[in-house]
């Protein structure tokens, strides 16, 4: 008789009234299919290069809104970070930062690049965060993404692909498959994951008590002691007891709501078959009211059809959204809701039309009731975007295939913002306020468009019995296209009537262009042998618009093998417990071209400073254009990523543990960035190419089946990831030194994120500590007069260390006993620093704990001395006095280098998505239009832990949208939600 398992080679055995069979493994049956490339399958088997692929099924476990969240923990090499709470943007970074422009990967649905573009404004005055176009796709909608990590699996994509890809597998209909209908629906409730910790043992004042102060500078709490606060109304002012009030900041937030549902229809024939959906998320966040909604609705169809030789394909996907926002930074609500003593209660101030609360006595006039904020300011956000592909093949012969493939990407904006007028009243409170509200308003429409058109000729034939040729070769073309409009009136006239007609003057005007196009011409060969050695090598030409015309092509190619060691010696799967095991090699390079318009200097409308203001043409008639300030650079070449990774794949037990294996070196050379210049050239800026980035890194994902039962399957995996950046060189100074400093930013000039020769990209300084060079006293740290170390001049030399992890880890597991079953995803981030303008806010007012030191009473600062004359020092005895204490910890004014204590680690372990499920047996269902019903308890963010000197935020939190300066940290940045609900899944 025959015994046979799935898995496992089917085996022949004599009948007798005792047997036992031990089944080998089928690694050709278990060998998979895989999106890679152009949209292409290959065997997962034959890829020399690292492709991760996560499943549907693992992807919405916990109903995420977005597809970057389902994706969290579950692969190694892959970093996201999420920007805050529903429809924010999501920072996704592959092996590494490669680039000062771009990180970011490409994102392919069905073989078509889409767009992936931030939305909002990435200020230091005024962030809002309506996330990015990846956050359109609906996770319900996906069959499987792969993601492509290294040069060699990227380059057929072109220079958008030089930090990886995202490929993304849409359901479809199915041939001969009768009508199916299936819902899913969500619901969660959210709320604040991390608020700021406070001090509990010092009120209201500055450094005295105040009855208007924004800070936390005064007398010791004593709940005995009853304070007027605020404004005296008629006469009158309010009275509280001079105590500390317990969540203050978290009971100032509400419970959110969050609610998802899709339905899908699907159905086929004998030639041809389709899918068409729709699916809805809305979501009111935690803050008070609607002024942080978000709602996508979305329709896609999707079909395909056969016709002898011919086959065709159509997707369109339509997306609506609708985002109502506050603005975040430095005068947004994030920064004022932190600007309060700690005794004086939130929920006190909530009625923001009460007399005491409103704009004219609101009780500091060194902050705004945020409460007003909320009811009175916003951004409103609504897009609307069309996306989809029509796909022809046609089969020449056997084994050879012509492809044609066109898809498009199309997005309109409408964009509005507005601050209500907020000028004090004579004879208030806050009369002579030095910073009133005149009112403002602005509208702006965007347009994004793309084009993506790729013909292919993609061949399978069989050369012998030992030897198979596959192989792609074929041409793409890509352009995409932006512009917007922006009117702004800033200066209402009329409150709370929001129109550019609104105002004294004509509301200021602008407009732009720009388009770019890519041409590229590709090909991939493989040839393998008796399938189990495989070769192949890649290349791709492109020319882009964006680089000096006689200069703007350029070439990159890269090459992969790979050996299945359990095919070419059968004998290991015999007598070792190896069920499969695979050697892999590849080296490959990718280019990226330059932003637009770099090449040649622009010209923009001239604005002449006054000392009291500009003079911006055109004025009275008169036209005029002045030369930018950035010079343009005819010698402009490709950044140029090359790239060299190994790695293994092997399993054991009959496939019941499994081991992938990755390492990769990879270099970036010419990076573009905007450099300054020397005054003395007219120009400010100059666009160049410079220097070397280095990454180094190891990927590791180990996974199993520890448990296996008849009735219970535990199913395990755990993803390490490590990188090594090194900035190798900048560039070299026309007088032949070499600059081995970049400032990418800095934050108050004090802290500085930077690329330093030598070092990580991302490194921090700060400015060091003056102290004595030689004698007794030598290494120690000079005083000023007040007792307060002195801060020594010049260039920041302190480095405190880089917004790089150590390692990042992923853990997952799924406990199935019969129709139930837990699933949960934990994520560990271990290393790293970022800049926390909220914990500098918190040192600053007085609010955070570590300002309690010696519960504030004078103390000499330690290891420190004071100058008596010239070159002559004595130990400190100078101390920092009670009524000064304010400045010893004003890290942007007294003690400049306490901002080092606003870098905090950004080390953090999440519970990033749990999952109870029940399948209802499906007798449950016999005789009705059910075919089956599953339901769960889910949870998204639960838990987070972090060291002890991140006491404020959450490390991932972050307001500088997807670039580059977003991994510097965060700028009084929204806080991050949990959400915890249910869901249903019913098949009809």
């Amino acid at each position: 008789m025959q015994v046979s398992y799935v898995g496992m080679l089917p085996q022949e055995v004599a009948i007798s009234p005792t047997i036992r069979v031990t089944l080998k493994a089928d690694t050709k049956q278990l060998d998979e299919l895989v999106v890679t490339a152009m949209g292409l399958k290959r065997s997962d088997k034959s890829l020399g290069y690292a492709a991760s692929t996560v499943k549907s099924s693992d992807l919405n476990a916990a109903a995420p809104v977005s597809v970057m969240s389902g994706l969290t923990g579950k692969v190694a090499g892959l970093t996201i970070s999420q920007s805050g709470g529903t429809g924010t943007s999501q920072k996704v970074i592959l092996r590494g930062i490669s680039s000062f422009l771009n990180n970011q990967p490409l994102y392919v649905v069905d073989g078509v690049p889409v767009l992936n573009e931030f939305s909002g404004r990435a200020e230091l005055n005024n962030a809002v965060d309506y996330g990015s176009q990846a956050g359109d796709i609906n996770p319900e909608d996906i069959e499987s993404v792969t993601v492509l990590k290294g040069a060699s699996a990227s380059a057929l994509y072109g220079s958008r692909a030089a930090n990886g890809v995202i490929v993304i597998t849409t359901k479809r209909g199915a041939q001969n498959q009768k009508l199916t209908v299936s819902y899913n629906g969500a619901f969660t409730a959210s709320n604040v994951l991390r608020v700021p910790q406070t001090q509990e043992m010092f009120g209201q004042g500055w450094p005295l008590w105040d009855s208007a102060e924004n800070g936390s500078w005064g007398p010791k709490l004593n709940g005995n002691i009853t304070h007027e606060w605020g404004a005296e109304i008629d006469g009158v002012a309010r009275t509280k007891p001079f105590s500390f009030v317990k969540n203050n900041v978290r009971n100032f937030y509400e419970t959110g709501m969050e609610y998802t549902n899709d339905i899908s229809i699907s159905a086929g024939n004998k030639n041809s078959s389709f899918i068409m959906s729709y699916g809805n998320v809305s979501s009111d966040g935690i803050l008070p009211g609607n002024n942080d909604m978000f709602k996508r609705n979305s329709f896609s169809f999707r079909g395909n059809t056969t016709f002898n030789k011919f086959s065709a394909s159509f997707d369109v996907n339509y997306v609506r959204k609708d985002i109502t926002q506050l603005s975040a930074s430095q005068n947004g609500i994030y920064a004022e809701l932190l600007q309060y003593p700690v005794d004086i209660n939130y929920q006190d101030l909530k009625d923001y039309n009460n007399p005491y609360n409103d704009v004219n006595n609101y009780y500091t006039w060194y902050a705004n009731n945020p409460y007003w904020m909320i009811g009175e300011s916003g951004n409103k956000y609504q897009d609307d975007r069309v996306y989809g592909k029509v796909e022809l093949d046609y089969d020449i012969i056997k084994g050879l295939k012509a492809i044609g493939r066109l898809g498009g990407d199309f997005t309109n904006s409408r964009e509005s913002t507005w601050v209500p007028i907020m000028t004090p009243a004579a004879g208030s409170y806050r009369e002579g306020d030095t910073s009133p509200e005149q009112g403002t308003y602005e509208e702006i429409r965007r347009y994004r468009g793309q084009i993506d058109f790729t013909a292919l000729l993609d061949a399978d034939f069989k050369l012998s019995e030992d030897f198979r040729l596959t192989g792609t070769a074929g041409m793409n073309y890509n352009q995409r296209d932006y512009s917007y409009i922006d009117a702004y009136q800033g200066n209402l006239n009329v409150p709370e009537w929001y129109n550019l007609q609104n105002g004294n003057d004509k509301p200021e005007t602008s407009s732009y262009r720009e388009q770019r196009r890519l041409v590229g011409v590709l090909g991939q060969f493989d040839l393998s042998f008796r399938d189990w050695l495989y070769w192949g090598v890649s290349a791709r030409n492109d020319w882009s618009s964006t680089l000096p015309p006689d200069e703007n092509s350029f070439f990159y190619w890269g090459t992969t093998a790979s050996v299945i060691i359990t095919d070419m010696v059968k004998s290991l799967q015999e007598t070792t417990p190896i069920s499969f095991l695979k050697l892999r090699g590849g080296w490959g390079q990718t280019g990226n071209d330059a932003p637009i318009y770099r090449t040649l200097s622009t010209y923009v409308p001239t604005s002449i400073g006054l000392g009291f203001g500009s003079v911006i043409l055109p004025l009275g008639g008169v036209a005029g254009l002045t030369e930018s300030n950035v010079l343009g650079n005819m010698g402009l070449k490709p950044e140029i990523t090359t790239e060299t990774e190994v790695g293994l794949d092997v399993r054991f037990f009959n496939n019941r543990l499994g081991l992938e294996a990755s390492y990769y070196d990879r270099m970036t050379k010419d990076q573009i960035i905007t450099a300054n210049l020397p005054p003395e050239t007219g120009f400010q800026q100059r666009t160049r190419n410079i220097g070397q980035i280095q990454n180094q890194g190891l990927e590791l994902r180990l996974y199993g089946t520890p448990v296996q039962t008849k009735d219970f399957t535990w199913d395990s995996g755990v993803t390490f990831y490590k990188n090594k950046s090194n900035v190798k060189k900048l560039w070299n100074n026309p007088d032949g030194s070499e600059t081995t400093r970049y400032d990418i930013t800095s934050f108050y000039s004090v802290v500085y994120f930077s690329a330093i020769v030598g070092q990580p990209i991302g490194t921090f300084t700060v400015p060091n500590y003056v102290t004595v060079a030689d004698g007794d006293h030598k290494g120690k740290i000079v005083v000023n007069s007040a007792g307060i170390p002195q801060i020594k001049a010049g260039t920041p030399d302190k480095i405190i260390g880089d917004s790089n992890p150590e390692f990042t880890m992923g853990f997952t597991n799924r406990l199935t006993y019969k129709n139930l079953s837990l699933n949960f995803v934990l994520d560990w981030r271990k290393g790293g620093v970022f800049y926390s303008n909220t914990a500098r806010m918190m040192m600053w007012n007085g609010n955070a704990p570590n300002t309690t030191f010696n519960e504030r009473q004078p103390f000499l600062v330690p290891n420190t001395v004071k100058e008596v004359s010239p070159g002559v020092y004595v130990e400190n005895d100078i101390p920092v006095m009670t009524t000064a204490m304010y400045n010893y910890y004003n890290g942007t004014n007294s003690n400049k280098s306490f901002m080092e204590q606003a870098v905090l680690s950004r080390s953090f372990v999440k519970l990033r998505e749990i999952s109870l499920s029940y399948m209802m047996p499906k007798h449950w269902f016999a005789g009705t239009p059910i075919s089956s019903l599953q339901v769960a308890m889910i949870g998204r963010n639960l838990l987070m832990f972090t060291p002890n000197d991140n006491r404020y935020v959450d490390p991932e939190n972050s307001n500088y949208g997807l670039s580059l300066t977003s991994e510097a940290g965060e700028f009084s940045a929204a806080p991050g939600v949990r959400n915890l609900g249910g869901s249903i899944k019913i098949v009809f």
